[in-house]
Order: structure tokens, then C-alpha cells, then sequence
């Protein structure tokens, strides 16, 4: 007490610093509480938005209604567009097992002379992958329509092969139709993996893959012009997917020094050593560069798989909306 007698402005000074420190704390501690309380007030309305945008309409006769009215609208688009692929997909005309055979003997006639045409090998014994129908006919006239219509979106796919400048085609395969695999029994487990897998597209109603497996030799730009055109309407009529691409080099290994030859000297036309010609005041350009160097890589072509899923579009797919079962 007598020190604060004594020092009156100094006690007066520490006694506000005291009470100013004081209501700083309590005006801290009240914004604390205050942003702990806003803090846990945001984070359970975030909650309970989480949980309204997870959770089921509630069971009211406009929240039925609407659903109804985007189920039903939804549903005429399928629809829409399933009859629109089927007006787009190449129609299949009647044939019969001897018409069938031969229509594949004349279309191998027909594309051997054009391969001669375009350049492009074919295999020696090329039939489109058809090849036990060249001796055998179909078990009857709805297996020879289906094996037609495949058969022309083979022929299709081959001769966009040679518009885009394959130059070999050296391997091509073909899928079973499940109507092939009916009327034949398999002859391994994979064949019988194979005919269940394609029994199970056929037992889905809306379409069929048809895979096609081709090995190609060829140069880059063909490749990527194939690849861009064979989703293309105007070049490809078929609507195809493509399943795998693998792409190698036609040759694995560098070439040997023997196989690299450099010219040694420069000969005329004439086949004879080329002589030092006699001194003249006329003005000539120089003669070019004697080769010194070749391209050893990057000459050589690629070998490519593909895999294309040849897709057709059953009729049940004009109707796969309304065969779907709805529920509230």
C-alpha cells in the first residue's frame, strides 16, 4: 500500500493494463465460444444436406408422377434410337444353302481380282474365313441368311482393308454364329466356351457381336486411316467396335552389316565409270553429293491385329424399353 502511495501514476497505469488484459481475455473466450458453436452448427447442416441428397424421394403422388414422366421419356428415346439403328443397319435378303454357296464362291472371285487391282496379297486360300462352306452347304435356308449377311460385312471390312492401302493382309478369323453353334457339336472346351458365350448374346434379345480377327502388314498412314474410317457410315456401312490393336514392327532385329551396301563409285547411264570431263569456260552447276550414308531404320513396315466386333442389331431392340420391367 505505501508503495502505491508513493508511486500513484505508476499504480494507476498497471491497475488499466490489469482490467484492459482482463476484458481482452473474457472478449477472446467469447469469440471462442461463439465460433466453436457457428463451427459445429455449419458442419451438421452439411450433414443433413448430405444426407437429403442421399436419400430416397419421399412417397408423394407428384414425386411418383414425375418419376413416372422421366422414366416413360427415357424410355421413348431407347426406343427411338433402337429403331433408328435397325433402319441404319444393311438389310438381310433371303437366301437359300445353294444360293449362299454361291454367292461366297463369286465374292471370292470377285475380290482375288480386285486385290490384283489394289496391290494387296491375300492369303492362298482366302474365303473370307468361310472356308468350310466353299465344299459344304448350310444346315438350312435361316442359317444361309445369316451366314449372308455376315458374309457381306466381311466382304465390306476387306475391301476397306484395300482402299486404305494394306498391304497384306495375312490372317483372317472369324466367330461362329450362334445358329452355326447350334447345329454343330464342339470339338474342344473352348469351342464350347466360345458357342456358350455367344448363346448368351444372342439370349440378351438387343444384338450380336460378331468378332473378327485380322493380321495386316502395312505402313503407318494406312493404319491410321483405317482406324479413323472404320467407324465412318460413308466408307463402313456395318456398325463395328474395335476390341484390340497390338502393333509391331514388321522386323524385330537390326539388319546385319552385310545386308547394308553403300555405293562405291558413280557410274553414268551407260553403265561405264563416269571420266573427268575436259576443261571448259562454260558455267555448269556442281555436280550432287556422292551418297555417303543410307537409312538403316524406319523402312520398315508394321504388323498389326486388330480385333473388330462386327454388331447386329436385333429386332427386340426397336422395343427394349417397354420390355424392361419399371417399379416405383
Amino acid at each position: 500500500m505505501d508503495w502505491i502511495r508513493e508511486n500513484k501514476p505508476l499504480a494507476a497505469i498497471l491497475g488499466v493494463i490489469v482490467v484492459g488484459s482482463l476484458a481482452l481475455g473474457y472478449l477472446l473466450f467469447d469469440a471462442w465460444s461463439v465460433y466453436a458453436e457457428t463451427k459445429e452448427g455449419y458442419l451438421g447442416l452439411g450433414n443433413q444436406v448430405a444426407g437429403l441428397k442421399g436419400s430416397q424421394l419421399a412417397p408423394t403422388e407428384a414425386n411418383l408422377k414425375a418419376k413416372q414422366d422421366s422414366v416413360a421419356e427415357y424410355a421413348k428415346l431407347v426406343d427411338t434410337l433402337g429403331k433408328t439403328v435397325l433402319i441404319l443397319q444393311p438389310k438381310v435378303a433371303q437366301i437359300n444353302d445353294i444360293e449362299f454357296q454361291d454367292k461366297l464362291k463369286a465374292k471370292i472371285s470377285e475380290i482375288r481380282k480386285t486385290s490384283v487391282q489394289s496391290k494387296m496379297q491375300l492369303p492362298a486360300e482366302f474365303a473370307f474365313g468361310f472356308d468350310d462352306y466353299t465344299h459344304t452347304l448350310p444346315k438350312s435356308a435361316a442359317e444361309a441368311t445369316e451366314l449372308s449377311g455376315y458374309l457381306d460385312a466381311v466382304d465390306e471390312l476387306t475391301k476397306l482393308l484395300m482402299k486404305c492401302g494394306v498391304q497384306s493382309l495375312d490372317v483372317l478369323e472369324r466367330s461362329k454364329l450362334p445358329v452355326e453353334a447350334a447345329s454343330a457339336a464342339p470339338s474342344s472346351a473352348a469351342q464350347r466356351n466360345n458357342n456358350a458365350g455367344m448363346q448368351g448374346q444372342a439370349a440378351a434379345g438387343i444384338l450380336e457381336k460378331r468378332q473378327i480377327s485380322v493380321v495386316l502388314t502395312l505402313d503407318q498412314g494406312p493404319l491410321q486411316l483405317l482406324i479413323s474410317r472404320l467407324t465412318s457410315p460413308t466408307d463402313m456401312p456395318y456398325f463395328t467396335s474395335l476390341r484390340l490393336l497390338r502393333i509391331e514392327n514388321q522386323r524385330q532385329d537390326g539388319p546385319l552389316v552385310s545386308e547394308v551396301r553403300l555405293p562405291t563409285e558413280e557410274v553414268n547411264p551407260s553403265g561405264a565409270v563416269k571420266t573427268e570431263e575436259a576443261p571448259t569456260d562454260e558455267i555448269k552447276p556442281p555436280p550432287p553429293a556422292f551418297v555417303d550414308a543410307i537409312p538403316v531404320f524406319g523402312n520398315e513396315l508394321l504388323k498389326v491385329r486388330l480385333e473388330i466386333d462386327l454388331i447386329k442389331f436385333l429386332e427386340a431392340a426397336a422395343g427394349v424399353a417397354v420390355q424392361a420391367p419399371t417399379g416405383r
